[in-house]
C-alpha cells in the first residue's frame, strides 16, 4: 500500500540493495574493514613487543630486548646445547625468569634384608623400598639368573641395613631352588 508524504518532505533513506552496495558505498565498507584490520594488527604488534608506545616525556625507555630466545637445533642430529630452546633474560630485564631446577641427588635409603627369599619376592621387596636396579647372579658361575622365581637369595651387596642411594645397583647372589 503506497504511503503519501506531506508536501516538501524528503523520502526516507533506502536500505542498500541485497546485491551489494553501490560503488562509493562499497569503498567506504572496504576502508572501514581495512581500518579495523589495521587496528587489530597494531594491537597484536604492541602485545607481542610488550610495549604501548614511546614513554612519557622525562622517562627513560626500558632497554630492548628484555630477553633472548635461543631456538633448539632442528634436524641437526645432535643433542641440543644446555641453553637451547629457552628464553634467557638479559641483564637488567624487568621480567626475571625463574632458573631451571638443578638435578637433585638420589635419596639415601636403607637396604632391606632379602636373604632367603626367592628371586621374584626379593626383587619386589627391593623395588618397594625404592631400589630399581637389581642384578641377580648365580653363586656357581656368576652368570645371570634366567627365572628369578626358581632361585633363592643367599647373599646381597650392599649388606642389609646399610644406607645406599636409590640409584645404586643391588647385587643378589643366588642358588637354584631344587625341584623334587
Amino acid at each position: 500500500m503506497p504511503v503519501s508524504l506531506p508536501p516538501g518532505a524528503a523520502p526516507p533513506p533506502r536500505a542498500p540493495s541485497p546485491e551489494g552496495l553501490p560503488g562509493p558505498g562499497r569503498a567506504i565498507v572496504v576502508m572501514s574493514t581495512l581500518t579495523v584490520a589495521g587496528s587489530a594488527l597494531a594491537a597484536g604488534v604492541l602485545f607481542l613487543s610488550g610495549g604501548s608506545g614511546p614513554p612519557p616525556p622525562g622517562e627513560a625507555a626500558p632497554a630492548r630486548p628484555s630477553s633472548v630466545y635461543s631456538p633448539s637445533p632442528e634436524g641437526t642430529g645432535s643433542a641440543p646445547s644446555p641453553g637451547a630452546g629457552v628464553i634467557t633474560p638479559l641483564p637488567g630485564s624487568p621480567f626475571p625468569v625463574k632458573p631451571r631446577a638443578t638435578a637433585q641427588p638420589a635419596p639415601t635409603l636403607l637396604v632391606p634384608d632379602v636373604r632367603g627369599a626367592d628371586g621374584q619376592t626379593a626383587k619386589n621387596r627391593l623395588e618397594s623400598a625404592g631400589f630399581y636396579s637389581v642384578r641377580m647372579v648365580s653363586v656357581d658361575d656368576g652368570g645371570a639368573v634366567p627365572d628369578p622365581a626358581g632361585w633363592r637369595v643367599v647373599n646381597q651387596a650392599p649388606d642389609p641395613g646399610n644406607a645406599a642411594e636409590s640409584t645404586r645397583q643391588i647385587t643378589l647372589q643366588m642358588i637354584r631352588i631344587p625341584s623334587f
